[in-house]
């Protein structure tokens, strides 16, 4: 028998439990495998994801700044998922590989802070295995 919370409730709840899990600095063990997910579902979600910010950019719901940085967060999502397309120069180089290494540092920065300001005696396993 199924709980009367919405579906989407239940996955939301699940995504304030890992921020808040983030903002701790804790990694929370991850479930076996579910077998449900496949690479072209994250793919869609991603876009799904990408549409939605923006709706709410184009109705000034929320601040260029943060859809842009929000939009670009989810390009290393998708780009582990499935590899984004090459942005190349005129030249053959790809734009993209520089962004994408440079948000990393972003991110990798940022869960530094989180994970130094917990201490490492709240860290998860996998911030461990570091």
């Amino acid at each position: 028998m199924t709980s009367p919370v919405p579906l989407d409730g239940r996955l939301h709840g699940a995504g304030q439990r890992l921020v808040i899990a983030f903002l701790q600095g804790i990694e929370p063990p991850p479930a076996g495998p579910r077998d449900v997910v496949q690479e072209q579902d994250a793919v869609d979600a991603v876009v799904m994801v990408l549409a939605t910010i923006q709706e709410q950019l184009q109705a000034c719901q929320i601040r260029p700044e943060v859809g842009s940085r929000m939009a670009a967060l989810l390009m290393l999502v998708r780009d582990f998922i499935r590899p984004l397309p090459a942005a190349a120069t005129a030249h053959g180089r790809d734009l993209l590989t520089a962004d994408l290494a440079e948000m990393v540092d972003v991110v990798r920065l940022i869960r530094g802070s989180r994970v130094s300001r917990s201490g490492d005696d709240h860290r998860g396993e996998a911030a461990a295995d570091e």
